[in-house]
């Protein structure tokens, strides 16, 4: 069963954020802004209010957070499938909200400049 992914564009996300900051603590409120590559990237870079969880560490969101919760996911850019790959591996382990921000960091970057 294949089912489609669900989008957001920075300008969409950035007015997301407009609206209110991630909730990366509570378990069901709010949403979640997760960075997927690895800690040394995140630490290099990162948009304002995310939490890096790498991909294939994909258990660590069943810890954190309920299934219901809205998962917003990031990589580096078009290019990476890192943040594909790890919302996919989301809804497969049930969770009912996941979006992949596909333009990733490339694009907020240049939306910031």
């Amino acid at each position: 069963m294949v089912t489609k992914l669900d989008t957001i564009t920075g300008q969409e996300l950035k007015r997301k954020l407009e609206g209110g900051k991630p909730n990366n603590e509570d378990r069901s409120k709010g949403f979640a802004l997760v960075n997927v590559l690895g800690p040394k990237e995140f630490e290099r870079e990162h948009i304002p209010g995310s939490i890096n969880i790498p991909v294939g560490n994909e258990e660590e969101y069943e810890q954190r957070f309920d299934k219901n919760k809205e998962i917003i996911v990031y990589c580096a850019s078009p290019s990476c499938d890192a943040s594909e790959r790890a919302a996919k591996s989301l809804m497969d382990r049930g969770f009912q909200h996941v979006v992949d921000y596909e333009m990733g960091m490339s694009d907020w970057k240049s939306a910031s400049a």
